[in-house]
């Protein structure tokens, strides 16, 4: 049996992102303070973002659509839906 990989609703994760929709800027709140390393893949799996922030992300040369926004910090990685308008 192969395992298959998803995206979860992370509802137990200590991130938050939002607004999400969006357009313009994001906010990513961590439950630790610091840098968050963040990649956002286009949904054929296109990296299209990846940069180190402290919380706002600017999402504004986004086109339209969903993208996986996979934010790392201190070792630990979480991955979330994101709806660009």
């Amino acid at each position: 049996m192969t395992p298959s990989l998803g995206v979860s609703d992370n509802s137990n994760s200590n991130f938050s992102i939002y607004p999400n929709p969006a357009n313009g800027k994001v906010n990513i709140n961590t439950s630790i303070a610091g840098e968050k390393q963040v990649v956002v893949y286009d949904l054929l799996g296109k990296q299209v973002i990846n940069t180190t922030t402290n919380g706002e992300l600017n999402i504004s040369a986004l086109k339209s659509g969903v993208y996986l926004v996979s934010i790392t910090q201190n070792e630990t990685t979480a991955t979330v839906k994101l709806v660009v308008q």
